[in-house]
């Protein structure tokens, strides 16, 4: 493999050529084009967004900020492939604070990356943004509406989400970019409220360079997704783009090098805020960020999930090796971990039916069962609560069988006495209006943990 320093050495860049804005009758188009410069050869990429033209849509306002920010934001899953230190953008212009925000997006956002290749860089010196001397974009204002914007991923947040404000909000919109089984079955069922992007990657050449050992990890891919539902948000003029992360996306993985890496950065309430505090900057003030479901945990959503989303139990995906398939692989900390948070609150037979077997009588599954219940163990990277989280799951389902009955991944196990706190903190870290706490306070209430 390609080693990090031996890239560097090469003077490579990476360039933000342009993006473009195409419409027609039945759609709208976004092309960006990239370039890796290396010494002896220029290679081009082109990345295509689509999106249905409908009555959905209706603003022509001039997108080119937005559209501009959506290019950037994209061009990570590029640029990571030799993570040149220059990048030059020639199709819109950045200030200094707007170059630091951006350093850090991509910093954080690539730490699992950074931890996993072994790379040692700061942030300051990961990458540096110029810009060519080229016109500044002002701000975009919309006179937008009071109505949601949900994106919806098929998994047990988004489809919790969905469920708690269907009914306070009835018009929101429901968006998913390259929707899997079970969130096209939710849009489906909506047509007239759905959004459904098309997402074309230039994946043949990415796919050349991953052949012949080129750099490669996880990108924060959430951050693109905030990126578009502004855009979505200001073509459908739609206040609020919900967001269903949850408290313990703030929790890292591990710390490297002094950086706390976490899968789950552009998921964080760091990202969160500082992605508020930009668009409201440099982007427009007329679309607002923020995740519903923020001053929950893990355990909160997964009860909320076992009352309110019974018609997804079999629908619903959160395995990414799966997802596509629509299946479970049933090896995977996704998998592993979701089995975890809901064995407490769906009864064991149905949760064999959704997951094709007890993942708890699982001996190959020990080192992941470790990794998720020990923090003296490397938390896995993906999209998994905290350890205090698992283990109060654990603990609670542990005390529920009597002991012989234990399935494998539990004979070892030592329950912990946890005075787990369930209280929820509305007025906590989060980013949710009045109206929405208010809605998920009368949901969370209603339960009993």
């Amino acid at each position: 493999m390609k080693k990090f320093n031996e890239l560097r050495a090469q003077n490579n860049q990476f360039i933000y050529k342009s993006y473009k804005i195409s419409k027609n009758e039945t759609e709208i188009s976004l092309e960006f084009h990239y370039q890796l410069k290396e010494q002896e050869q220029t290679t081009d990429f082109h990345h295509r967004l689509v999106l249905p033209k409908d009555e959905k849509i209706v603003t022509e306002t001039n997108m080119d900020n937005i559209v501009f920010h959506i290019g950037l934001a994209e061009a990570i899953s590029y640029y990571k492939i030799a993570v040149p230190q220059t990048f030059i953008i020639e199709c819109g212009n950045l200030c200094e604070s707007q170059k630091k925000w951006f350093q850090k997006l991509y910093f954080n956002g690539l730490g699992e990356f950074i931890y996993l290749n072994k790379i040692e860089v700061t942030q300051d010196d990961l990458v540096e943004f110029i810009a060519l001397p080229t016109e500044g974009f002002a701000k975009i204002a919309v006179q937008t509406r009071e109505n949601n914007i949900i994106p919806i991923g098929g998994g047990k947040d988004s489809l919790v989400s969905y469920e708690l404000l269907k009914e306070a909000f009835p018009e929101s919109l429901l968006f998913s970019m390259n929707p899997i089984v079970a969130s096209k079955k939710i849009l489906d069922k909506h047509p007239s409220h759905a959004i459904e992007l098309r997402r074309e990657l230039d994946l043949e050449k990415i796919f050349d360079f991953n052949k012949r050992g080129y750099l490669n990890g996880h990108i924060p891919f959430s951050s693109i997704v905030g990126f578009i539902s502004i855009w979505l948000g200001l073509l459908t003029k739609t206040k609020y783009i919900v967001l269903s992360n949850e408290s313990s996306a703030n929790e890292e993985n591990i710390v490297y090098n002094g950086q706390k890496i976490n899968h789950q950065y552009s998921k964080s309430i760091e990202f969160e805020n500082d992605f508020r505090a930009y668009v409201s900057e440099y982007i427009t003030e007329d679309v607002e960020y923020f995740s519903f479901l923020r001053p929950l945990d893990e355990i909160h959503i997964a009860k909320l999930f076992s009352v309110e989303a019974r018609e997804h139990f079999f629908d619903f995906r959160s395995c990414n090796v799966g997802s596509k398939k629509n299946e479970w692989c049933g090896k995977c900390p996704k998998c592993l971990f979701t089995y975890i948070m809901l064995c407490n609150y769906i009864d064991d037979a149905t949760l064999r039916e959704i997951f094709g077997k007890d993942m708890l009588d699982d001996p190959e599954l020990q080192e992941l069962f470790d990794g998720l219940s020990q923090s003296d163990a490397v938390k896995p990277f993906e999209c998994v609560g905290t350890y205090d989280e698992v283990n109060y799951a654990l603990s609670k389902k542990y005390n529920s069988y009597k002991k012989e009955e234990l399935p494998y991944l539990l004979k070892n196990y030592k329950p912990q006495e946890m005075h787990y706190n369930l209280a929820v903190d509305y007025d906590g870290q989060n980013n949710l209006p009045q109206k929405f706490k208010e809605v998920l306070r009368e949901h969370v209430e209603r339960l009993s943990f």
